[in-house]
């Protein structure tokens, strides 16, 4: 470090950092283990979790960023040579059928974790292997409210853990179980500064739902019962007779309680029935409520209004049937979908490691493993493509005027480089990926959800040429798909 000072002249703190790591401790029995206290805390996490079991604007959010988040991917295998990426594809779609058996494979598993994304901000999973059959047997769901962060002041890292929830098995410290840093991945959506706990998207719901929703629901529910036939009916019963001189007044009271209570629940088996038989000495009253019911609507709708915002969310997206133009509701759809982009990051980093893990127990060696998601479902599918025509237009004229070289017009398009430059200039063209150590190929396998598996679409088609003059079948061509799109382009 002296030496780096000396000739940079740049003066450095000399363990790397000046300021202090805070890992606060919690209270109680995690206090003695000496992990570090969330800012949110792990009781609001079940609370979220019970939101999204039996809440319906809550679930229904949940549902959303699932059906979004999910439509379709495919997987990108960078190797050596064909024979590798092929090796690769073969095993992966070992992999992909059997990763998650509680839900048909890979395509599920994508769904478990933008599920947990949602209601609680993060990824927690681990990868159970095989040793004896060298392979990732299966993906399992660690629940996050159980995870504990415990800090180590001298590597500066923090240490993940499972609380253990039983008696038995394997347990470590004080009950918690380490958990592997290879098989194991917690990855969090956002955190709060430091802190190595995840942030649930929606934690500002928690207020609304239950100070406001929930009574409102609950005074709904209870008042409902009592309308009866669209109203509010009111019986004025005339109280029983008194014995004079051998009853005190407890007797009295307690004898008239039961008799009320008797008349309740007679007349209240009538109402249901849509009949009501009362005595003589019973006046009955019947109130309709529905004029003084849109005031409750309002209130109600106050407090859905205040959870959507909080979960991120508009009120026409949960069918709430307020009238909006159809641009508001293209900016908001594109809105929800940048959101559930940034969602879909954490998913695809998690698959691609359980992917690695596998193909590096196999043996199957591959310089890299992509996973990438297919376009979301579009609200203007002509519009889209005629957008996307003319972003191809622009960027082929800044290649050919030498603005940008193929691949960075390819990374402007989406692509990682251009697949055949020469399509453009009619020569070869040399660029940086040209000159490696060894030839690399870059297979792309297309999930098919129909069958759950990876299909691999090549990139050229056979044509047939047909029959020569002399009756000799002429020898098949090979063209490739990007290379006539290309040409078409330029005409």
């Amino acid at each position: 470090m002296a030496a780096f000072r000396g000739v940079s002249a740049i003066d450095l703190p000399g363990g790397g950092r000046s300021s202090e790591e805070f890992a606060g401790q919690i209270s109680g029995y995690n206090a003695m283990f000496g992990s570090v206290s969330p800012v949110i805390d792990f009781e609001m996490l079940a609370v979220l979790k019970n939101f999204w079991i039996h809440n319906p604007d809550f679930s229904q959010y949940v549902g959303n960023i699932v059906n979004l988040g999910n439509p379709g991917h495919q997987i990108i295998v960078e190797a050596a040579n064909d024979a590798r990426a092929e090796a690769a594809l073969q095993r992966i779609n070992e992999t992909a059928a059997r990763i998650y058996p509680n839900a048909c494979g890979v395509d599920g598993l994508v769904n478990q974790y933008l599920t947990s994304i949602a209601w609680s901000g993060a990824i927690s999973s681990e990868d159970v292997v095989d040793l004896a059959g060298r392979r990732v047997k299966k993906v399992v769901i660690v629940p996050v409210e159980q995870i504990r962060f415990k800090y180590d002041r001298e590597s500066d890292e923090y240490f993940p853990y499972q609380r253990s929830m039983s008696l038995g098995g394997r347990r470590g410290e004080l009950g918690m179980i380490p958990l592997h840093r290879e098989t194991y991945r917690y990855f969090a959506l956002s955190t709060i500064e430091n802190s190595p706990y995840a942030k649930p998207p929606a934690t500002a719901v928690v207020d609304p739902i239950l100070k406001m929703q929930r009574p409102i629901m609950d005074n709904i529910a209870e008042i409902a019962a009592k309308f009866g036939l669209l109203g509010l009916t009111v019986a004025s019963v005339v109280p029983p007779p008194r014995t004079r001189g051998t009853e005190s007044d407890g007797d009295y009271r307690i004898r008239a309680a039961k008799y009320l209570k008797a008349v309740k629940e007679s007349l209240t088996g009538n109402v249901e029935k849509g009949l009501l038989v009362a005595a003589r000495d019973q006046k009955i009253e019947h109130t309709p409520v529905s004029g003084d019911a849109a005031g409750v609507y309002d209130l109600n709708r106050i407090s859905e209004e205040q959870a959507f915002s909080a979960m991120h969310a508009m009120p026409g997206f949960h069918g709430r049937t307020d009238s909006t133009t159809e641009t508001f509701a293209y900016v908001v759809y594109n809105l929800l979908v940048a959101q559930v982009a940034n969602i879909q990051r954490l998913v695809k980093r998690r698959i691609e490691r359980t992917y690695q893990l596998d193909l590096a127990l196999a043996g199957v060696e591959v310089d890299a493993i992509r996973l990438r998601f297919n376009n979301p479902y579009s609200l203007n599918p002509k519009g889209d493509a005629e957008t996307e025509q003319v972003k191809v237009k622009t960027v082929l004229e800044k290649v050919r005027a030498g603005m940008i070289t193929p691949d960075q017009g390819a990374q402007e398009l989406g692509y990682d480089v251009w697949a055949e430059p020469e399509t453009i200039f009619g020569h070869a063209v040399s660029r940086m990926s040209d000159v490696r150590e060894q030839p690399r190929v870059r297979r792309s396998f297309k999930f098919d959800r129909s069958v759950q598996r990876y299909r691999y679409q090549p990139d050229a088609v056979e044509i047939w040429s047909g029959v020569r003059p002399d009756g000799a079948a002429e020898v098949s061509k090979v063209v490739p798909f990007e290379k006539k799109k290309a040409l078409r382009a330029l005409d």
